[in-house]
């Protein structure tokens, strides 16, 4: 295999395509720490992880490099997820099954709804909404689903296509049968009825702590060749030409790229107009998390919550601190806020931290006696893929055009998927070996 093989990125996806292609390859991350998405920032003593992430993967690459090389290392969690009604009511997640905590009229308007769902002939499903219609029925939909929909996508639901709901570890929401929606609505003893009933979470060292063992094999694969702090800044398609951070050049026959797409396309003068119009077209949100570290143990309930209310800043928020110990210092808990933003939905930073603790302190999820004694924001530019109509035909034009010039998408942002972490390692062994073979294929021509 010829050894000016590239890799854009050092997260779980260009890790695992490295490893997997070994010492002919060469990987540039423009970030000074390899994980990508999975990093953990340690500050005051506390863990926060880019958001709320666990590991739940069962497939090759998880037990090859997860669940083996750290089996002593991961705690086993159930999955304790809740939903805010508003105010200081909560119930557990998903609301389909568990409406109890609902007042009485809403609940009953919910059973009966989904009933006369089930009871309809087969809808015409185009969209994410038609989908939730025809699934939970209109008030479900309405008062729920479709709220959080217009949350954490920012774009209307009907904007939505249904590609998304499927995944390696399930459908992404649960559409119960009737028996245990009319339960839910009388029995106060909470269901499971979700993907994710149980996760692992690293001992120490945070989330981060999940790719380290790949990123010691990568290196160890490449013969070190991991070049961190030094991310692609031009690329010359037609020359199969990269230049980097640090003024450096490469050539390259092939190469594999996890940099979102509108990214990669703005960053290549000589993109075709097609392709930059077709990368104009894709949408994602960006995420900034608000942690706080409190001087009071074991807040808020379950693993984390999901809030419907748009008059509350975030989305969802997640308690690392239950995640493990090693996650606060001893007696104290941690918090982490996720609100998203994007191109349709610009993020309203002002006096930001301070709403978030308001809207905490009148959810009751803080007491008025809590004192907050750390406070810090992380940004993530690129954090969900909308899967919008626009996305699969801008798709097509974009990795069409990038395979043409020697450029393989992989990972969640090269693919613009939906990938958890363990489908971004899968990701790059798949993506390796297409990579591998095809300059198998040129060495014999």
């Amino acid at each position: 295999m010829p050894s000016n093989v590239i890799v854009l990125g050092a997260g779980p996806a260009g890790l695992s395509a490295a490893y997997h292609l070994g010492e002919e390859c060469e990987v540039f991350e423009k970030n000074r720490y390899m994980g990508g998405h999975c990093h953990t920032k340690r500050l005051n003593g506390y863990n926060f992880d880019e958001g709320a992430h666990v590991f739940f993967g069962k497939d090759e690459c998880s037990r090859e490099f997860v669940l083996e090389p750290l089996s002593s290392e991961l705690i086993s969690h159930k999955a304790e997820i809740w939903n805010n009604y508003g105010d200081r009511s909560y119930g557990r997640y998903p609301v389909q099954a568990n409406a109890n905590p609902l007042p009485p009229e809403l609940s009953t308007q919910c059973v009966l709804d989904f009933i006369k769902a089930c009871q309809s002939p087969d809808a015409n499903i185009n969209s994410y909404a038609d989908w939730c219609y025809a699934s939970l029925g209109k008030t479900f939909a309405d008062e729920f689903l479709l709220k959080y929909a217009r949350k954490v996508w920012t774009v209307e639901p009907g904007e939505l296509t249904t590609d998304w709901l499927a995944s390696n570890a399930g459908v992404r929401i649960s559409r119960p049968s009737i028996e245990q929606v009319i339960r839910g609505a009388i029995d106060r003893e909470p269901q499971t009825v979700n993907y994710l009933t149980e996760f692992l979470y690293p001992e120490s060292g945070g989330f981060r702590r999940i790719v380290d063992p790949l990123a010691g094999l990568a290196k160890r694969a490449t013969a070190g060749k991991v070049r961190l702090g030094c991310g692609v800044t031009r690329v010359e398609s037609e020359k199969r030409v990269m230049h980097f951070d640090d003024g450096s050049r490469r050539s390259y026959e092939m190469a594999i790229s996890t940099v979102p797409l509108p990214t990669l396309v703005s960053m290549t003068p000589d993109a075709p107009e097609d392709v930059m119009s077709a990368a104009a077209q894709l949408m994602w949100t960006s995420l900034r998390c608000v942690n706080l570290g409190v001087d009071r143990a074991d807040i808020g309930p379950g693993g984390w919550v999901y809030f419907y209310d748009h008059n509350v800043p975030f989305f969802r928020i997640s308690f690392p601190s239950k995640f493990s110990r090693d996650n606060a210092p001893a007696g104290r808990s941690s918090i982490s806020c996720e609100i998203a933003y994007s191109r349709t939905k610009p993020l309203n930073e002002v006096n930001l931290t301070a709403r978030v603790i308001d809207a905490l302190r009148d959810t009751g999820i803080l007491k008025e006696s809590d004192k907050i004694e750390f406070e810090d924001q992380v940004d993530i530019p690129y954090s969900y893929v909308v899967f919008d109509f626009n996305r699969k035909a801008a798709l097509r034009t974009i990795h069409s055009w990038m395979e043409s010039v020697g450029i393989y998408p992989c990972g969640r942002f090269g693919e613009w998927g939906y990938h958890w972490s363990f489908e971004a390692m899968e990701s790059g062994r798949r993506v390796a070996g297409r990579v591998a073979r095809q300059l198998e294929q040129t060495v014999a021509v």
